[in-house]
């Protein structure tokens, strides 16, 4: 199984990030191969607007480190999307590369969202992490799911909220939840 991590927090060890390496690492003791996307590591620019991918290629016409990740989307089973949540909506770094999946859809110009590139069968992994109350970004989550469904995705979700402030907070409740999703996904592929 082939895993693509995408993780959207500006700290290497921001807690998105941990909650997601603790999927993909019980993943691989499962036999599961993971490539790693840190964004804030990445150079790339957001969606540009201008339909290349739907004019003149079937990817997205736009050269830079953002290349290789939407073609292993291809080839991946698994795809993490991991971001924190500031001010009512995912960070910078991981709305702009979430602007450039339009391209892994076929579309007609100006004819609706059309039907997705992707092979059928692949399930997204959804975290997002905040310091809000529970419940208080659940437009969040479910804007991000519907968007992933149409890109043919089956979407599970873990949410981190109410989180402290302070980076390295105790987040192990998180970490067993993401680990325990991973086991019965490995299980089940």
């Amino acid at each position: 199984m082939h895993i693509v991590a995408i993780l959207g927090s500006a700290r290497k060890n921001g807690t998105s990030a941990r909650i997601a390496r603790a999927f993909t690492e019980t993943a691989v003791t499962y036999g599961a191969a993971v490539t790693e996307y840190p964004l804030n590591t990445m150079q790339y620019r957001g969606c540009q607007g201008c339909e290349g991918c739907h004019t003149r290629s079937d990817r997205c016409v736009l050269r830079d480190d953002l290349t290789p990740l939407l073609d292993q989307l291809y080839r991946a089973d698994v795809v993490v999307f991991a971001a924190p949540v500031y001010f009512g909506d995912t960070c910078g770094q991981f709305k702009c590369c979430y602007d450039r999946l339009w391209s892994l859809m076929d579309v007609q110009v100006g004819q609706g969202p059309g039907e997705s590139r992707l092979p059928p069968g692949k399930t997204a992994v959804l975290i997002l992490s905040h310091v809000a109350p529970a419940g208080t970004h659940s437009d969040v989550v479910d804007r991000y799911t519907e968007g992933l469904e149409l890109y043919g995705f089956t979407v599970q979700s873990l949410t981190a909220p109410g989180l402290r402030i302070e980076p390295n907070t105790d987040i192990d409740p998180h970490l067993a939840r993401a680990a325990a999703l991973a086991r019965e996904l490995m299980r089940a592929g």
